[in-house]
């Protein structure tokens, strides 16, 4: 497949539809239909969505994704706290203080033993 650059100076055939700006540079890049469908963000508006709600619901958007995963201790206070304004004291973020979980085991183990994807490429 390779880049659309490198698929232009080549001439490889694809179904991914390329577009190209004024000084023929590629502007955007589709991916072939059977890459979307299993895709987890399938098209740009669906990332659009996704971005805007977590700018405009960060509590929810992001607590839905924590919900994903394994924690081991789970959040005991608010799971987002922020000031991002100098006028109302230190300006911080605060995401799920006092919870912890082991990255490895929501990355590998689950995937490996829980999902049974052990023998599944994990990225080409």
């Amino acid at each position: 497949m390779g880049l659309p650059e490198e698929r232009r100076k080549s001439g490889s055939g694809s179904r991914a539809r390329e577009e190209t700006g004024a000084e023929g540079r590629v502007r955007g890049w589709s991916p072939p239909p059977e890459v979307r469908r299993s895709a987890h963000v399938p098209s740009l508006q669906r990332y659009r969505e996704l971005h805007r709600r977590s700018v405009e619901e960060p509590r929810e958007f992001w607590g839905n994704i924590a919900k994903e995963f394994y924690w081991k201790t789970a959040c005991p206070g608010p799971f987002l706290q922020y000031n991002f304004d100098v006028t109302k004291g230190k300006i911080f973020t605060e995401w799920m203080k006092g919870a912890t979980t082991n990255i490895c085991y929501n990355v590998l183990d689950r995937n490996v033993h829980e999902k049974k994807l052990g023998d599944k490429v994990a990225f080409y």
